[in-house]
């Protein structure tokens, strides 16, 4: 299993692959993808290539399948001595929104996201504070026990659940 992250542009095919994929996942389930996600896809449409290497729309592979979608947002943010990376809008695809899949696949899809969007923390979107937003209280109860034992690491200064996000301070 090989995983990568890619930023979807529109002048560049990614768009259109991403949504090629999404669209073939929905029909599998007779699902009609222009429905599918309509708030989200409302927000982040806008956001292919308008704004510029500080922020866009990412979308997680597992090998050559798109699994999941974010926006990444790299500001400053009072509080914080350098710039944070932060994690919205993740959404799972239509396999995993409409699929029977184990707790563990869906776990495997939330690992492969994080880390992900942390390689790409250490490249193109330099940050030390990475903040994710989460989708549910699954997903914080998920992330709450990862921190656990990632607060037991070297390479992280804290890795802490707080409300709806997940804040987390590399060393």
């Amino acid at each position: 299993m090989t995983f990568s992250i890619v930023r979807l542009r529109q002048n560049d095919g990614t768009w259109d692959a991403f949504r090629a994929d999404w669209e073939a996942q929905c029909a599998t389930y007779e699902e009609d993808f222009s429905t599918y996600a309509e708030g989200t896809f409302s927000v982040v449409k806008g956001l292919l290539d308008t704004e510029g290497e500080a922020a866009g729309l990412y979308a997680v592979k597992v090998d050559d399948v798109h699994v999941s979608m974010c926006q990444l947002n790299k500001a400053s943010i009072p509080g914080y001595s350098s710039p944070v990376l932060r994690v919205r809008f993740m959404t799972l695809s239509p396999e995993y929104d409409f699929g029977d899949k184990s707790v563990e696949d869906y776990a495997s899809i939330l690992v492969a996201t994080f880390a992900t969007v942390l390689a790409l923390s250490n490249k193109t979107m330099q940050a030390k504070h990475i903040k994710f937003h989460l989708r549910s209280p699954a997903d914080r109860q998920f992330f709450a026990m990862l921190g656990k034992g990632l607060n037991e690491t070297n390479v992280f200064h804290s890795v802490q659940v707080r409300g709806a996000w997940l804040y987390v301070t590399k060393t």
